[in-house]
């Protein structure tokens, strides 16, 4: 449903938030590092845009998290 589709999305948000401030690194700072602008970090963060599988790759590599964490 709808619904459970959104939940999902900020689960995968929240997850994404959260090893990215265990990185200790702020949206701006992770958005410089994959070559993307900080928007899109906040549109992933908060569910508004759906994690590519390549994106969530790069993202992966970048935290020291396994891909599957935040997909």
């Amino acid at each position: 449903t709808d619904f459970w589709k959104e939940m999902q999305s900020n689960r995968i948000g929240n997850l994404l938030s959260g090893a990215r401030l265990k990185a200790s690194l702020s949206q701006a700072q992770l958005a410089e590092k994959l070559g993307v602008r900080q928007n899109m970090i906040s549109d992933y963060e908060r569910g508004k845009r759906r994690l590519s599988l390549s994106m969530a790759k790069r993202i992966a590599k970048i935290l020291h998290i396994k891909v599957d964490r935040i997909s």
